[in-house]
């Protein structure tokens, strides 16, 4: 691809450079890639561009700030590197599938991705989902390590996933993810807000600013009409009807298809009905029709690490293993056992990763 057919407004002698690649990595540039030298917390992309250049890196983007200078090599300065990033990779990785949609929210994000490429799996339609369990698409998987991969990695999914022939993606919304623009530039069919409680305060700070990082996905990155599926009894539900409002939106409560999920799954616990309802909103969105998914939710199992029954002991006392990390998620599981399981619960629980530390507190109450 020609530098001129990725950014605009290239000086005519430089608008024929070969663009073989984009890469936001010294290590991993090459030969006439385009190195985006991007300032993180720990790190500052411009402390490497002299390493991508020697790598074979012939086009730099860097901040309006940037001091580097080369006469040899373009050096294109902007106010939001991350933002271009995203438009740029974006543009490189030009092939999407036609059905892409967002989930974010502090729990059930991977479960809803679950249920969704369940329901479709179920119905033998091409399929893919990108979160918390890696990528996993037409029974087939790729691990990963972010819920919400990095911007190249992203957009160079979801042009291999096209080209695979795959209509249907969901993808996890991280806070962190959306925050670092991640995932902006993306033609998103619809989205989800699954509800909001504390975490990942060590990143925001406090629950204003993490609750702004998640409404980027409805403030800044959909497109007029298109639709947002949630729940009307959680908090920023008002929110979300003030923003749709505002940015010609429209806004769809769960709770219809929340009472037929319990009429056919009376069983199955109340947060992992919602959670297949917002799955099942989104499927019939992208046009699977709701005689089939209605058909086959008897057939979905449950999501590794949620509520999962791994041992029933000699006994007869069973052991649960549940990924709940936050306070809200915490409670619900308990609520849950202490409903179903009237004898003495014993819980072993913690919060991995050293961040955040301020809800160990709270768990720890919860558990009480």
């Amino acid at each position: 691809m020609l530098l001129k057919n990725l950014i605009k407004g290239i000086p005519i002698s430089k608008r024929n450079i070969p663009v073989k690649g984009i890469s936001s990595n010294s290590n991993s540039t090459k030969k006439n890639y385009i190195f985006f030298a991007i300032k993180g917390k720990k790190e500052n992309g411009e402390n490497f561009i002299q390493h991508a250049i020697k790598r074979g890196a012939s086009v730099i983007i860097c901040s309006n700030k940037c001091k580097f200078k080369d006469k040899n090599i373009l050096v294109i300065k902007k106010k939001n590197v991350r933002n271009f990033l995203s438009e740029i990779a974006s543009r490189f990785y030009n092939l999407k599938p036609k059905n892409i949609i967002a989930v974010t929210g502090t729990n059930g994000k991977t479960s809803v991705a679950d249920m969704f490429y369940q329901i479709f799996r179920l119905n033998n339609k091409p399929v893919a989902s990108i979160g918390t369990l890696g990528i996993k698409y037409n029974n087939k998987f790729i691990k990963t390590n972010l819920t919400s991969p990095d911007t190249i990695s992203l957009h160079k999914t979801l042009n291999f996933l096209k080209k695979k022939k795959i209509e249907n993606v969901i993808i996890e919304a991280s806070s962190h993810g959306l925050h670092q623009e991640r995932l902006h530039h993306i033609n998103f069919k619809s989205a989800i807000f699954t509800n909001f409680s504390q975490d990942h305060l060590d990143y925001h700070k406090n629950m204003k600013a993490y609750l702004n990082a998640k409404l980027i996905l409805f403030s800044k990155i959909l497109k007029k009409k298109t639709k947002i599926i949630s729940d009307k009894n959680i908090l920023p539900f008002k929110i979300l009807k003030n923003i749709s409002k505002k940015r010609e939106l429209k806004i769809v409560d769960i709770n219809s298809d929340f009472s037929k999920v319990k009429t056919q799954l009376p069983a199955l616990q109340d947060f992992k009905k919602k959670n297949l309802a917002m799955a099942i909103l989104v499927a019939k969105i992208c046009g699977l029709k709701e005689h089939l998914i209605y058909g086959k939710i008897k057939k979905i199992n449950d999501v590794n690490g949620r509520l999962e029954l791994v041992k029933k002991l000699p006994n007869k006392a069973k052991i649960f293993l549940d990924y709940a990390h936050t306070p809200d998620a915490l409670q619900k599981t308990l609520e849950f056992l202490k409903n179903d399981y009237k004898k003495d619960i014993s819980i072993v629980f913690g919060c991995g990763g050293n961040r955040d530390k301020k809800k160990k507190t709270i768990n720890g109450q919860d558990s009480k």
